[in-house]
Formats: structure tokens, C-alpha cells, sequence
């Protein structure tokens, strides 16, 4: 009877969250399934019990649980709950003891299946010195917007699962003069950079799979003269830390393997926005220092069309304005209003830009 209501879910499942009315139990039989509420996160393997509490007192639930890995549970529910129960007896006897020990339903509570939860990865030696540690993580909301896919590492071989963005779901709600897209109820740049967990080489994630032989070759060799010591793997939901560790784990594969400089100017681009979402102030102005260094070299020494340059103009009058340069900033934006050619919506957002300048100064 209980063989008849094992369900797997994929890697990334949610299969409950706050507020959904509950209509299953869920007991872990194979993977592991996190549990989180707030910044507080449980990992559950197997013998884990959820949505107990909510079930049986017929209220909402009140934390998230999303599937870490690939996931096989038995699902109790009010149709079947009666036989499984009567059917397995040990399991009627770990729901039981599970629920006497949980005295308040509002509150995150397990007893049985609990994992080990390993902390934020710090990787200090790949992180600035004296870099703060975000241990906030990601909405788990995010992942409707998220699907998992298989990628290989072309460093090390490694197969891996990764996460990919559904685009056909996102709404843009607006486009900066910066050009940073920003959506409603998701934030792209959190999910910019794939990680090999096993060499730990780190790549944009359109890019990921686009490695010249070349660049490969010296990836591998670099690899295969000092592997790493450990893994990364990314927490589900991932933190904000192991979100800014990817990127500097992607710098030193960018050095590994030469990336080119539009490459690096876009990853400490992105980088100059997590910080300054985040409001780190300092951390966001060395970003951007080094993000116009890159642009700046990019503009000067290689070609692109005109609506490429004028984008360029754009990001460079933004990141000048936050280091507090405005004269670099009006040259830069008057630039990409007076390029031949080129993009008329680039040219009337610089318009702006120029324009609001101009207020601010006379007022």
C-alpha cells in the first residue's frame, strides 16, 4: 500500500510554502529536502517528516520546503493517510513521535532525518580580504522562474546539474540607463554564474559551454597542476555569500583561461549591483572602479557597432556618476548622444542623463 503513493520530484521542487493550504505528509525516503523559514534553513534527508503540523491541525503552512536534490518521498494524504498508517506501522510511530515533540505549529521544528548543515562557504582565500559574509539566502520563491538542466564542465568533465533561467516568465518592469534589466519577483544576476563542483571552475552560464579547445586546454592544465581541495556546491536556495563567492571563483577561471575584456567588465558590472543592493558602499565603488577600467580598455581597443559603443558610453556615464566624476560622466553620456548611427533609445536615454544633470546642478 505505502509502495503506491512514493512519488519522486526533481532537484529544485517545491513542494510546499508558507501560506499553501496542506494537503499531504511528506516522509523522506530518498535525497534531501530543505526547510526553510527566514534566514533559518534544515536539510532533511531520509526519515525527514514535513507538513505534518499544518496536515493534521488543517492550517496553512508556514515555511518553505524545496527539493536540494533529487527527491523520493511518501506522500500521506486524507484518502490514503488511513491505510499507509495501518500498513506501515513504524511510520505511523515516527509521525507520532514526531508530533508530540513539536509543541507550537508556527514554528520550524524537526526531530528525525536532520542532516548536517555545513556553513556558508567562505573560500577566504578566493575572497577579498576582510569581505563580509552574507548568510541571507535567496527566495525560494525564485525558483519558479528556474529550471534544472544537465551541464559538463569543459575543464574537468565533470557532469553536473545547473540551473537555467525560464525567460519566457520573466516581466521586465524596467532598464536602467546602466542597462541592468530589472524584473519583477526575480533577480537574474544571482544565477549569472555555473560552478563545476568538482574543479570549481566558474564561467558565465551562456557562456559556459563555449570555451575555445585553447582556452580549455589551459583550463585543464591549470586544473590538473593544482586541483582544489574542496568543492562548491550551491546551496537550494543558494546564499547571498556562495552567490559572490561564483563570481570570484569565475575571476580566477577568467585568468586561468583568458577572458576577454567585455567579460570581465560585465561580471564586475553585475558585481556593482549585488553590492549595491546590499548597501556596500565601499565594496560597490571598488566594483565599479574596476568594472570602468574594463569598459574603458574594451572602448578603446576593440570594435563593436555603434549601438555597442553607445551602450558602453551609457554603463561609463552611470559608473562614473557613483565614483563621483561628473564631467567623465557628461562626456560619456553626451558621446552616445552624438555617435553617427547607433541606437536612437540609447541616444535619448543619455538625453536624460544629461538633462538631469544639468537640474541637479542648477537646482
Amino acid at each position: 500500500m505505502a509502495v503506491n503513493h512514493i512519488q519522486s520530484y526533481p532537484r529544485g521542487t517545491i513542494l510546499f510554502s508558507p501560506g499553501d493550504t496542506a494537503t499531504s505528509v511528506y516522509v523522506v525516503l530518498e535525497g534531501t529536502v530543505a526547510a526553510s523559514q527566514g534566514d533559518r534553513q534544515e536539510n532533511l534527508g531520509p526519515g525527514g517528516i514535513l507538513g505534518d503540523v499544518a496536515f493534521f491541525t488543517e492550517s496553512p503552512h508556514t515555511y518553505h520546503a524545496i527539493c536540494a536534490t533529487d527527491v523520493t518521498v511518501l506522500n500521506i494524504t486524507m484518502e490514503n493517510g488511513g491505510k499507509v498508517l495501518a500498513s506501515r506501522p513504524r511510520i505511523a510511530l515516527s509521525l507520532l513521535a514526531e508530533l508530540a515533540r513539536k509543541v507550537k505549529s508556527d514554528e520550524m521544528v524537526f526531530f528525525q532525518g536532520r542532516e548536517q548543515r555545513t556553513e556558508a562557504q567562505r573560500d577566504e582565500g578566493v575572497l577579498p580580504e576582510g569581505h563580509p559574509v552574507f548568510a541571507e539566502r535567496i527566495p525560494v520563491e525564485f525558483n519558479e522562474f528556474l529550471f534544472s538542466t544537465e551541464a559538463d564542465c569543459p575543464i574537468c568533465q565533470t557532469r553536473f546539474t545547473a540551473l537555467r533561467t525560464r525567460v519566457s516568465r520573466l516581466q521586465l518592469q524596467e532598464q536602467r540607463t546602466d542597462l541592468r534589466n530589472i524584473y519583477r519577483r526575480f533577480e537574474p544576476n544571482y544565477f549569472y554564474i555555473w560552478v563545476c563542483p568538482n574543479c570549481r571552475f566558474a564561467y558565465p552560464e551562456r557562456q559556459f559551454n563555449r570555451l575555445s579547445q585553447k582556452a580549455a586546454a589551459k583550463g585543464r592544465e591549470a586544473w590538473q597542476q593544482n586541483p582544489p581541495s574542496d568543492s562548491f556546491i550551491f546551496d537550494l536556495p543558494r546564499t547571498i555569500h556562495q552567490v559572490i563567492t561564483s563570481y570570484y571563483l569565475a575571476m580566477a577561471s577568467f585568468e586561468t583561461v583568458g577572458a576577454s575584456l567585455e567579460q570581465w567588465a560585465n561580471l564586475w558590472l553585475r558585481l556593482v549591483w549585488i553590492y549595491e543592493d546590499l548597501e556596500q558602499e565601499e565594496l560597490m565603488l571598488n566594483a565599479a572602479e574596476k568594472a570602468r577600467g574594463y569598459f574603458a580598455e574594451a572602448l578603446s581597443t576593440t570594435s563593436r557597432s555603434p549601438a555597442g559603443d553607445q551602450a558602453i558610453y551609457l554603463i561609463l556615464g552611470e559608473l562614473a556618476l557613483r565614483l563621483g566624476d561628473t564631467t567623465e560622466a557628461f562626456n560619456n553620456f553626451r558621446a552616445a548622444t552624438t555617435m553617427m548611427g547607433g541606437d536612437p533609445r540609447y541616444k535619448r536615454m543619455a538625453a536624460d542623463r544629461i538633462q538631469d544633470m544639468r537640474e541637479k546642478r542648477e537646482g
